[in-house]
């Protein structure tokens, strides 16, 4: 007698928590939750769990090289390419630390195969830290799924390039807005945001701010689970420009 086929299981260390276009240029893109039953072993933020803003239609690694990481980057000034209104590119600071060919494709090419069961609530993030946009910005998914998921969580870290666009503005209190500068931060917190600020190596820190302390200039003294600072209500942070790009951040005055 043949034996009987075997159907595919899903990948029991992530889940799809959403999936929908993109509000800045309406591409197909989806939220991947990793790290259930995997530690993330990125030492800096400690065991988080871990979420992927991907397009589902293009590979992260492609994608950065072609600017269409538009659709889950938005206006970061990090990216390859910046976007411009009549649809040409232009370069922009190509100081993005994050390694698309690393996690995040193999969370896409896991998407892919179908190997993403879809989440059925947010109590999977129950008791755990949660780390919201590992790699594509937080802004793009719906608020209400970042609001479940830290309800459910112990603790969260988020950060948003797209503080100023009025669809992101339910993130307030919820992730810190990512500023390149001091007219950044003035205006970001004129606003009611927390911020995270990058600055110039060896320049003086603005007062009243806390400088992270999982920072490598800081000893990483501790990490991101640990912290719990850069929870979008808590505290205005700064971090000197660092990761294997540093070089090419512009820090603007």
């Amino acid at each position: 007698m043949a034996a009987k086929s075997k159907a595919p299981g899903y990948n029991k260390n992530g889940r799809i928590l959403w999936q929908g276009i993109s509000p800045i240029d309406g591409s197909p893109i989806v939220c991947i939750l990793t790290g259930l039953t995997q530690t993330s072993g990125n030492a800096k933020t400690g065991g988080m769990l871990q979420t992927w803003i991907l397009r589902t239609d293009v590979r992260p690694d492609h994608a950065y090289q072609t600017g269409d990481d538009y659709a889950i980057c938005g206006n970061c000034p990090h990216r390859k390419f910046n976007n411009l209104p009549d649809g040409t590119l232009q370069p922009a600071q190509g100081s993005c630390y994050v390694r698309k060919y690393q996690a995040p494709l193999s969370v896409w090419e896991c998407f892919r195969r179908g190997g993403y069961a879809p989440a059925t609530g947010y109590d999977i993030a129950a008791g755990r830290p949660v780390r919201f946009g590992s790699y594509g910005d937080p802004a793009m998914v719906p608020a209400e799924v970042w609001q479940g998921l830290a309800a459910a969580a112990d603790t969260h870290t988020g950060y948003t390039h797209q503080w100023r666009q009025p669809w992101a503005q339910q993130l307030k209190n919820l992730v810190q807005a990512s500023c390149d500068g001091m007219a950044d931060y003035i205006e970001a917190t004129a606003h009611g945001w927390k911020t995270f600020l990058v600055k110039a190596a060896g320049s003086p820190d603005p007062a009243g701010m806390a400088h992270c302390a999982a920072s490598a200039e800081r000893g990483a003294k501790t990490d991101c689970a640990t912290c719990r600072l850069c929870n979008g209500a808590t505290a205005n942070v700064v971090i000197d420009a660092h990761g294997a790009m540093a070089g090419r951040i512009t820090v603007t005055v």
